[in-house]
């Protein structure tokens, strides 16, 4: 007889086997990443300082919030938070930390070189690159073979660190992760399961919701109330202290989505987004680059005058990639796609906020270009390879700074391309043996 030790041992060998090539990713972002944050400044730019995350710095302020027990305020504080408050409830304990190693933080004063960086740093790039072990999971239920997934796998942690090292907003991929495990568990018809991991995805970041309408067309009708209860319980939880304590800043900040076009890249978009406050001049430091005697160079704060704005809301807009999420859920609810169509209308529907954006940053393509690769690697090369080179084109483009039409134009355009080539043809699906869940709902597992 075996014993239970043997069995959770061989468990995890086996666990462990198959996702090597995932933790070595894994650890190869979080390798990259802190050396880029240290060194990219010194060796490029000659400037002596770490190049960490504005935005990080932000979202750890309201885990700073979270700490002291004012979640209620995080939403007034000035942080600029426009998502659920999971990531900032997940990196409480790291702010806790601060005070008693006595380290620094980058706000509200900016500092060259933090020390929290030591903690915050390698966590926030632990939590991006988590993201690979359910993709992997997923592309094995799509009868993807071992070779195809290390280079997809490869593929994926390149398309997530710059989402994490350059822009430090691991709350992304970490509700991707969750909404992935949710499809896993849809796929072995653990219906609660599904559920659960859902509410957790919508607590770090709601966009998730655009991928619930097509997942849901997998599940049992009779089932769905229960898991919207499941899927809604984390975030009411969270949002019921802020939105009892700052009604205006909380609804302000999850409903209209202030964006910021002169930070960003602006697309045609925003002249149908409503301003939220218009161009002004506000007092505050300066950070100028001053050349030292020895030939480095450093960073010394003078007070001056900083132009702001305009603010818009990007909520609006996004409310039509919401319907359109919504269409193709009815749509696949009348049908039984192949699961490598199923991820593929999944990237579609992720993708549609990138379509109808007022402003855009680059991190906001991640989500469905990781989805589309994975649809495209369950097809033929003659699909994987212009899909891969479209969503690389893509990534590059997304960094420019050009004028709305072109910005927005050449963006489009790659993405397009991308998802056109990624779809996976009846006579280009390699190896899928799923079934469709509804076809004998009658068969349900009991979670």
């Amino acid at each position: 007889m075996v014993s239970t030790v043997e069995l959770v041992e061989c468990r995890s060998s086996h666990w462990m086997r198959g996702q090597f090539w995932p933790f070595i990713a894994m650890v190869t972002i979080v390798v990259t990443g802190l050396a880029y944050s240290f060194w990219w400044a010194r060796l490029v730019y000659h400037v002596n300082l770490w190049a960490t995350p504005a935005d990080l710095w932000l979202t750890f302020r309201d885990a700073h919030w979270v700490g002291w027990g004012s979640e209620g305020a995080i939403y007034g504080a000035k942080t600029s938070l426009v998502t659920f408050p999971g990531i900032a409830v997940l990196l409480t304990p790291l702010a806790l930390l601060q005070g008693p190693l006595h380290l620094t933080s980058s706000f509200p004063v900016y500092l060259p070189k933090p020390t929290e960086w030591y903690l915050l740093g390698p966590a926030q790039l632990l939590l991006g690159g988590f993201i690979l072990f359910p993709l992997n999971d997923v592309a094995k239920r799509l009868g993807i073979g071992a070779r195809r997934r290390i280079g997809l796998i490869w593929l994926e942690a390149a398309l997530v660190w710059p989402v994490v090292a350059v822009w430090g907003h691991p709350e992304d991929p970490i509700a991707m992760a969750l909404a992935l495990y949710a499809l896993v568990a849809v796929h072995d018809r653990k219906w609660l399961h599904a559920g659960f991991f859902l509410g957790l995805a919508v607590a770090f970041q709601p966009l998730v919701l655009l991928m619930i309408p097509a997942v849901f067309a997998l599940i049992p009708i009779r089932r769905w109330p229960v898991l919207l209860g499941e899927i809604t319980l984390p975030s009411a939880v969270l949002l019921l202290g802020p939105l009892l304590h700052e009604w205006g800043p909380t609804t302000t900040a999850l409903l209209k989505q202030p964006n910021f076009p002169d930070l960003n890249h602006p697309t045609p978009w925003l002249a149908l987004a409503p301003k939220l406050s218009p161009t002004r001049y506000v007092e505050s430091y300066v950070f100028k680059v001053h050349t030292l005697a020895n030939g480095t160079k450093a960073y010394s704060a003078v007070a001056g005058k900083v132009r702001t704005g305009p603010v818009v809301a990007a909520g609006p807009e996004r409310d039509v990639a919401l319907v359109l999420a919504l269409l193709i859920g009815f749509y696949l609810l009348k049908r039984a796609p192949s699961w490598p169509r199923l991820v593929w209308w999944l990237g579609v529907a992720l993708s549609f906020r990138c379509l109808f954006e007022s402003v855009l940053d680059p991190f906001y393509f991640f989500p469905g270009l990781s989805l589309i690769l994975v649809a495209s690697f369950a097809t033929t090369w003659r699909k994987v390879l212009p899909t891969v080179a479209f969503a690389t084109a893509c990534t590059f483009v997304s960094y420019w700074h050009t004028g709305e039409w072109t910005y927005y134009l050449l963006v489009s355009a790659t993405l397009l391309l991308a998802t056109g080539f990624a779809f996976p043809s009846t006579s280009s699906v390699r190896d899928v043996t799923t079934t469709w869940p509804n076809a004998s709902p009658t068969h349900d597992v009991a979670d």
